[in-house]
């Protein structure tokens, strides 16, 4: 996208019954400058309500063999754990004084706006980051546990787990157990495997080269044999992010499409939004506000096709 041309004559009707439509332009351009990760990691959905519930259904038992004249066994699938998500509110603003519009200051409050579009995206950006960062503590699944964690429990009474048996730092050993521990750790309350592959290696910036050196070299990492690197076969994306607070924690996610396999969720109820304020409201002060908001929830409501390790 462009940017737009810092001309007075293109801001000769913003204060008044057009909203502000230039300044909304420069809003939507710089949010478009900065990709969102979150959107990579994230199943999104929309709620018209002010709250989400997702409730888990366990699968069903394994078939057993059926003798002929015999009547099939009817099952019913289990009811797991409820999750309740409540929409929050974000928000942030800024006014514009009668003396920076009347003085031509369209520069400043430019840059004010773009600012306001980095911040939003920022906010967003960070509050998928702490879903990771928590997710060792305090954010918990649906099974009331951390998302991260050696004991997820099923109705059944089976677990499973999804971090490494013993913390480890990212590398050749530790990846590779990860990637076994993918295919093997995640089981319905049957017992049954789920067959979820990984798609992305999540890290810390100071992990991010390593990361790729080690899921994209064509001959085996961290080693003088010139062995097929294995990890090509898995075709991980790595992802980094400076909002992780933890440079050794890292992370593998399933792809997002598919809620059942991937319990990572933006729940959306309403979009980033701004609203400006003519000078009418500013009355006493001779001032614009313009402002921006968002309502969502973001979380981890089950525990599938996500796996993590805090480092050593």
């Amino acid at each position: 996208m462009p940017a737009p041309v810092m001309q007075r004559s293109n801001f000769s009707d913003l204060f008044g019954s057009s909203q502000l439509p230039v300044l909304e332009y420069l809003f939507r351009s710089e949010l478009d400058r900065h990709p969102s990760r979150r959107e990579m990691l994230f199943n999104t959905r929309q709620t018209d309500r002010d709250i989400w519930q997702y409730s888990e259904i366990h699968d069903l038992d394994l078939f057993s063999e059926v003798s002929e004249g015999t009547e099939f066994s009817f099952k019913r699938p289990k009811q797991g754990a409820n999750k309740t998500l409540t929409m929050t509110k974000f928000g942030l603003g800024f006014s514009i004084s009668e003396e920076m519009v009347s003085d031509g200051k369209f520069d400043f409050i430019a840059d004010s706006v773009r600012k306001l579009g980095k911040s939003a995206r920022e906010s967003q950006e960070i509050s998928a980051m702490n879903i990771f960062n928590n997710g060792f503590s305090t954010e918990t699944t649906a099974d009331g546990v951390s998302v991260f964690n050696t004991a997820h429990t099923l109705p059944s009474g089976l677990t499973f787990r999804n971090r490494l048996s013993t913390n480890a730092d990212l590398s050749v050993t530790s990846l590779d157990t990860a990637l076994q521990d993918f295919e093997t750790q995640f089981i319905g309350d049957s017992g049954i495997k789920y067959s979820i592959s990984p798609k992305f290696l999540v890290v810390h910036p100071s992990n991010k080269r390593f990361a790729m050196e080690l899921v994209g070299s064509t001959l085996k990492p961290e080693t003088a044999d010139n062995n097929m690197n294995a990890f090509l076969q898995d075709n991980l994306m790595v992802v980094s992010s400076p909002h992780l607070t933890d440079s050794d924690a890292w992370f593998l996610t399933s792809s997002p499409d598919n809620l059942d396999e991937n319990g990572l969720v933006i729940v959306v109820r309403e979009g980033i939004q701004t609203t400006a304020a003519g000078p009418d409201v500013g009355f006493t002060t001779d001032s614009i506000f313009y402002k921006a908001k968002y309502r969502e929830k973001l979380a981890a409501v089950h525990p599938y096709g996500l796996f993590g390790s805090p480092g050593a």
